[in-house]
């Protein structure tokens, strides 16, 4: 009953998972449950990025909208547009652990500018319509092979049990183990505050949470839940995003081609409930006004 309970209750999509030098570690915030990896040279590579904060050490994913514009989750923004690098790759450690220069040169960019929408607030108690989009300018441009991602062109397909595409490169793995918090060794508060350790209300029932797996891209298949304003919800019981995909992109396939419309905001805590998109076809003339102003 207490997993169900967790389930049932939408946190922050756990959404940028912290990352090491080495491999990317389990994370406080959102991978693909129950997806595959993507293959080099896939279609739906050519618009996917990482975006990898240096100061705070996480990942995020993003979508390729213009030659150097990504669009993401305003939750993913750094404090300063200069700590954002805009990776290229669907395997992100084997890039920024790159020792060839001419590699890091080409496939890791960084962010010279980035703009969240007007009404964000990053610690907003607001359950809808949050407004979580952003839009990050990097220096250069994207490198051969990629190229922006199609807008769906009108949201007549996004509907109730219409199937929608994720990608990203987040935790493919949840674990859980049941946790005495009595017998808890050391602050469990701050392990609370990091995800790694989940308490009902009365921290009387607890369990650790260990999520693995990112630095991947990977992808997924959910159906719509139900719409708001400019929200949207998937139903992820069987597959969805995790840790490490906020920010990624939600697409609508049509003829084999992938049309992009969402942008991936918060969800269930365990991975396996909901997941929560920002509808960016709300958001097409804030995009193209925010284009224009960003350095």
């Amino acid at each position: 009953m207490f997993r169900l309970l967790l389930a049932a209750s939408l946190v922050t999509l756990v959404s940028c998972t912290p990352k090491s030098s080495g491999l990317i570690e389990k994370g406080q915030n959102s991978s693909i449950i129950n997806g595959h990896e993507v293959k080099e040279g896939a279609p739906i590579t050519a618009s996917i990025v990482a975006l990898f904060d240096t100061k705070e050490n996480f990942i995020c994913t993003g979508s390729l909208i213009a030659p150097n514009i990504v669009l993401t989750a305003a939750h993913c923004m750094p404090n300063r547009a200069s700590d954002l690098k805009v990776v290229f790759a669907n395997n992100v450690d084997s890039v920024l652990n790159a020792r060839e220069q001419d590699i890091l040169q080409t496939y890791v960019l960084t962010a010279t500018d980035f703009k969240t929408y007007s009404t964000w607030k990053e610690n907003s108690q607001v359950q809808v319509d949050r407004g979580d989009i952003a839009l990050v300018k990097f220096k250069g441009q994207a490198p051969e092979g990629y190229k922006p991602a199609t807008f769906l062109p009108d949201q007549s397909a996004l509907k109730k049990g219409a199937m929608v595409t994720v990608a990203g490169y987040g935790v493919d793995l949840v674990e859980t183990k049941d946790l005495d918090p009595k017998k808890y060794r050391g602050n469990l508060d701050e392990a609370i505050e990091f995800g790694e350790v989940i308490c009902d209300d009365n921290k009387r029932n607890c369990m650790t949470v260990d999520m693995s797996g990112d630095g991947i891209l990977r992808q997924t298949e959910a159906p719509i839940s139900s719409l708001q304003q400019t929200e949207l919800r998937l139903d992820e019981s069987k597959a969805g995003t995790c840790s490490g995909d906020s920010g990624g992109p939600a697409y609508i396939e049509k003829d084999g081609k992938f049309y992009l419309f969402g942008i991936t905001s918060r969800g269930s805590v365990l991975c396996d409930d909901t997941g929560v998109y920002t509808n960016a076809l709300e958001y097409k003339q804030w995009i193209a006004d925010t284009i224009k102003v960003l350095k």
